[in-house]
């Protein structure tokens, strides 16, 4: 039963996923259909991000009070409402609002999962079943790359997503009946310490004051958001407007981001539960190269064929993946009976990572002159090369976070 529930919140995962970067091949689309720049497409996929960080505040005293069953269930209900709601909306704000819905539906999806792996799993097996949880949650990724453009250039970009809220709304009334079938799922404990009630002050005072928890956290808003820049929006559009790829090859560019993402998760989550140098050893070796993938971008060296931007998209999927341990790393640091709290304030810091970074470079695209064939190749490059400075000044700070309990 528990493949069955794991397949399930895979499958809610890999919508949550999908949501998250699914405005980067129908940019064009959002463009000419609702008169947008790039300040406001900026704007749009930034909502989904921000309403989700925010989200993450009180997700976590949500999942250990009141137990990822029902709150993964109501959540995506709002999530799939809206999907529905963007698929039909023709106005600025009206796909604003529903980028918010979805962004505030699928905060409980991540979160929510690694509720469950907490009750209902060995502890050592946490950060392989992360891993590989973030893997297969990966395949959204690449479902809102190519295959995406494609059904918005043949159905149509607002059947797509109605379907996709119909679904959504299907496997989450599905993961109520199942999720019954865990008994501390059901119950919401595992050890009598877990039992233990901390009220949402003491646990926001002792996971603020750790000053690893800060380490952690801004490594993770630099890591997701650097990366969601690229494949949520802004590389996609760089290689429509300034490479003069087709949305279709853009996509099959942006799916090997995915395709990193999903051979990295498990070895790095496997790697991390092995090694002898612990959880921290293993992040900083695969976001330091992460780093180093981002400044290929950069115009440094100029990339022309499609075949090199594969292999470069890769790498940056691949060595981003090791960030996932990052979750791992947070939840070692604190008791359990405040384990997803702790889990869901590191992932705000993600989010607001990805709504922030979105935004910015929004506005530092409007700083360059645009023409009818979009922006020029230095615009987007700046962005890039802001990208791989911001990680290298938080990986620094990263290194001196501690590996395990501090409180």
């Amino acid at each position: 039963m528990r493949g069955v529930v794991i397949s399930v919140l895979a499958m809610l995962f890999i919508f949550s996923m999908f949501y998250r970067v699914s405005t980067a091949v129908i940019a064009p689309n959002l463009i000419s259909d609702l008169s947008l720049n790039a300040e406001m497409i900026g704007i749009l996929g930034s909502a989904f991000f921000f309403s989700f960080a925010l989200m993450q505040i009180p997700m976590g005293p949500l999942l250990d009070r009141i137990g990822p069953r029902v709150v993964i269930t109501c959540f995506s209900l709002i999530g799939a409402v809206g999907a529905i709601l963007f698929a039909h909306t023709h106005s600025y704000n009206g796909v604003l609002i529903a980028r918010i819905l979805i962004g505030i539906g699928m905060a409980a999806m991540l979160m929510g999962t690694y509720k469950v792996f907490t009750l209902a799993f060995p502890a050592n097996a946490f950060s392989t079943l992360a891993g590989f949880f973030m893997s297969v949650g990966t395949f959204g990724n690449m479902l809102a790359a190519s295959p995406l453009a494609y059904f918005a250039e043949h159905a149509g970009w607002r059947i797509t997503f109605f379907a996709a809220g119909g679904a959504t709304a299907v496997l989450g009334i599905l993961c109520f009946f199942i999720l019954k079938s865990l008994p501390n799922v059901r119950n919401n404990t595992v050890t009598p310490d877990t039992k233990i009630v901390v009220s949402f002050l003491q646990s926001a005072k002792l996971i603020i004051g750790s000053l690893s928890f800060w380490q952690i956290g801004i490594v993770a808003f630099f890591r997701y958001g650097t990366f969601i820049c690229l494949q949520g929006l802004w590389f996609g559009l760089y290689l429509i407007d300034a490479k003069r790829f087709t949305p279709i090859n853009a996509g099959n560019i942006l799916i090997m981001l995915a395709v990193g993402n999903i051979v990295g998760g498990p070895i790095a989550g496997r790697l991390s539960d092995l090694s002898v140098h612990g959880t921290k050893a293993i992040t900083m070796a695969g976001l330091t190269l992460y780093c180093v993938s981002l400044f290929s971008l950069s115009g440094i060296w100029p990339i022309k064929h499609q075949a090199i931007f594969m292999m470069v998209s890769f790498f940056i999927g691949f060595f981003c993946s090791f960030g996932t341990m990052l979750s791992s790393h947070i939840k070692d640091l604190f008791p359990l009976n405040i384990a997803a709290t702790a889990m869901a304030w590191l992932n705000f810091f993600s989010m607001m990572g990805s709504a922030v970074l979105m935004s910015i470079f929004g506005k530092l695209m409007e700083l360059y002159p645009r023409s009818d064939h979009g922006y020029p190749p230095e615009a987007y490059e700046f962005c890039f090369l802001i990208c791989s400075l911001s990680m290298a000044v938080s990986l620094v700070f990263y290194a001196f976070a501690k590996k395990g309990r501090t409180v």
